[in-house]
């Protein structure tokens, strides 16, 4: 049975009541920067928010906070070597669902472990993805796209930002829960596949919501679902997958932060119980809204678990579909 995201009632549950300890180490005594190493290029949503972050952790944590971008690799080179660092309090990295849960399924050689070389501090914030179609093709719920697909098995293609992708590997969960077969159509990035969407040369994809939104919003693509549990408080008409009959169906993209292994646990108490204060201020909850993202809190014991039944979920998913990357 596949995992559930947490829900609202897990928000700023654990982390938020957590004791102030000062971190320890030579790290504070010597005022050296904490990097928050960004494992995506400069520019994106979540980078926008860890910058923002890093401001707001500065005065709290009582050393400079910076992030440093090493983009490659779908992530997976910035976590690297985040995975390498010393544990000596100066180096943590954003972690996405991408190069944290579904990667070690993916790379059949990949150099690190999320479960075994890394120190889950907490769980920030996350984003559902939308199912939408092309404005002509007939299907409007997810319902007749489940009884358009069994009455022409692979005959309807979907597109993706590439092959082992979250936009990718969500249609493939939905077609093994739904007993469906669909044909995958790869693109280089989601603007090439969305342009074709657009176009009528593919009827159905799956993205992110701020990839999406302009284009529901104009009525170029109609949106059938959202790929959370719960609706999205930026779709609130479009129902959930979930909620139009696929029991248990949710995939949300998330932003995190994780230390190398051996951090300690003092140094992620402080910086998990500084970024749930925070998460409870309106202004950054303005700023996560802008991206489309929404507060999702979880502690770094709550996290561990998280990580764990995420890393199950997507490891079915992958096995399933067949999917192989080198």
């Amino acid at each position: 049975m596949i995992a559930a995201f947490p829900t609202r009632r897990h928000l700023f549950a654990s982390g938020l009541a957590l004791a102030a300890a000062p971190l320890a180490g030579p790290a504070r005594a010597q005022g050296r920067p904490l990097r928050i190493i960004m494992p995506f290029p400069p520019g994106q949503g979540s980078d926008l928010l860890m910058r923002l972050l890093a401001e707001r952790l500065t005065g709290p944590l009582g050393q400079p906070v910076v992030v440093e971008n090493r983009p490659g690799a779908g992530g997976t080179l910035g976590m690297d070597y985040a995975a390498k660092a010393a544990p000596d309090g100066l180096t943590i990295v954003m972690g996405g669902s991408g190069p944290t849960t579904i990667a070690p399924s993916l790379y059949p050689n990949l150099p690190y472990d999320p479960l075994r070389d890394m120190t889950p501090i907490c769980l920030i914030a996350s984003v559902p993805q939308l199912f939408v179609v092309n404005r002509d093709f007939p299907v409007r719920t997810v319902a007749e796209l489940i009884a358009r697909a069994k009455a022409d098995p692979g005959g309807i293609f979907y597109a993706s930002s590439g092959n082992g992708t979250t936009q990718h590997l969500n249609v493939e969960m939905f077609a093994a829960m739904t007993g469906t077969r669909l044909t995958h159509v790869p693109y280089r990035g989601s603007g090439p596949a969305l342009t074709d969407l657009v176009a009528g040369q593919v009827p159905f994809l799956s993205d992110t919501l701020a990839a999406l939104t302009p284009l529901v919003r104009d009525g170029r693509v109609r949106a059938i679902g959202v790929t959370s549990r719960a609706r999205s408080p930026f779709f609130p008409d479009v129902p959930s997958i979930h909620e139009q009959g696929v029991e248990g169906y949710e995939s949300v993209g998330w932003i995190s932060l994780l230390g190398p292994k051996g951090l300690p646990d003092a140094q992620a108490a402080r910086i998990e119980g500084e970024v749930g204060k925070i998460l409870a201020q309106p202004d950054f909850q303005a700023k996560l809204a802008e991206q489309a993202f929404t507060p999702s809190f979880l502690g770094r014991r709550d996290f561990a678990a998280f990580i764990t039944s995420e890393t199950t979920k997507w490891r079915r998913v992958v096995q399933t579909a067949g999917v192989k990357l080198d």
